[in-house]
């Protein structure tokens, strides 16, 4: 059956919910309705800090391009989306750190009846971790070039219960896998799998309000062990809600405790408080202010034995006419080591102009500025990064 027009509206919505793109693609619709939407996004960026130092800080220029194309089906119950893009990056200043990246990624929502859904993710990227970052974190430009890896990721969400009933139940499984593929000398001991099971009972409370209890837990398992194993098992239960109260306000929180309990008795467990909490506030139709923060419990890619990781964040989107509009963000990060005496703390502010030069070119000129200080010196570092993006669709 041929797609309706307003379907035909909805799966492109899909494509293009990010805030950041505002083109309008004219789509290609084929006779199976599967509507194909390409796009290239291509810029330039100056990063005056490329290897994420403290001193003897080296600049760079940096092109990028980005072709992309996205494949979306929508009946008006069941969709499904598959989206192929790659990812170049040439460095004028330092040509070792150019990079060729893909990603693979595929969702689908389904409806067996009025009281059965499913949803699936599964997502396969080749990407890299550039130098001082990550595994290299603080050790600059030691490595000659940027660490590879690929990884994957498969998850699945099965929901019961009619949504306009007071009680639904779901179940979700998940699994992620990273590989590293260069420098295995140091970079065999990050390679790992985690597997996640979890429920969630929702409660609603009223028409836009539900209540709802989580529970999920899996092991987290490392392909190689050091010295001493980072395997461990993670379990977290919480509590929360989710609501559109108005036409203003949106959000969830939800808070609980979790526990990371190590393999090796050496290594120090860890159980505590956890939460995470998105609202978006809405005072008119063209502005945007959303609010975000979360605390857990994550694997370090240096040392310690565990992260205990708090971030606040804000954004604010404003739509200054029908082609202009600004995006403010300010995001704080406190990273709280254990197993070593180590705290850090970064700020990072990102500015964004986005202008519609045509229905299908989009300009944008951002600024992004990120401040990290630590207890551990060779972590302590600043940068800026001012670029130029231009985006192109049919």
């Amino acid at each position: 059956m041929k797609m309706k027009m307003n379907q035909l509206l909805s799966a492109t919505a899909i494509a293009f919910s990010s805030s950041v793109i505002a083109v309008e693609p004219a789509v290609y619709v084929t006779d199976s309705g599967v509507v194909v939407v390409p796009l290239v996004n291509a810029g330039y960026k100056y990063d005056n800090n490329i290897f994420s130092v403290g001193s003897e800080t080296t600049g760079s220029s940096i092109f990028v391009l980005a072709p992309s194309v996205q494949f979306l089906l929508d009946d008006g119950i069941n969709n499904y989306q598959l989206e192929v893009g790659v990812e170049s990056g040439t460095f004028l200043d330092s040509s070792d750190d150019n990079y060729l990246i893909a990603n693979l990624g595929f969702t689908s929502h389904l409806e067996a009846s009025s009281s059965s859904r499913f949803d699936l993710v599964l997502e396969a990227n080749a990407d890299v971790e550039p130098r001082g970052t990550g595994i290299t974190e603080g050790l600059g430009d030691v490595a000659d070039e940027p660490l590879s890896y690929n990884d994957q990721l498969a998850k699945l969400t099965y929901e019961y219960g009619s949504l306009t009933s007071s009680g639904r139940i779901a179940f979700m499984g998940r699994y992620y896998n990273k590989n590293y593929t260069n420098f295995p000398g140091i970079t065999q001991f990050r390679n790992f799998n985690q597997s996640t099971l979890g429920s969630t009972f929702f409660y609603t409370t009223n028409a836009s309000t539900d209540a709802f209890v989580e529970i999920k837990g899996g092991p987290i398992k490392y392909d190689v062990s050091e010295t001493i194993s980072r395997d461990s098992d993670m379990l977290t239960a919480l509590v929360g809600v989710t609501w559109e109260a108005t036409a203003l306000t949106s959000g969830t929180f939800k808070i609980g405790q979790e526990q990371k309990d190590f393999t090796d008795a050496t290594r120090e467990d860890f159980k505590g408080l956890s939460w995470e909490g998105n609202i978006d506030w809405k005072p008119l139709t063209y502005t945007t202010v959303s609010l975000n923060t979360s605390r857990a419990a994550k694997d370090p890619d240096v040392e310690g034995d565990y992260i205990s990781e708090s971030i606040y964040g804000a954004n604010w989107q404003h739509q200054w006419n029908e082609k202009v509009t600004s995006i403010l963000s300010f995001s704080y990060t406190r990273d709280e080591y254990k197993g070593v005496t180590r705290l850090d703390k970064t700020n990072s502010l990102n500015a964004k102009i986005n202008y519609e030069f045509r229905r299908w070119v989009d300009v944008a000129l951002y600024i992004e500025y990120t401040d990290q200080d630590s207890t551990n010196e060779v972590i302590v570092f600043d940068k800026n990064v001012v670029g130029l993006d231009f985006t192109f669709s049919l």
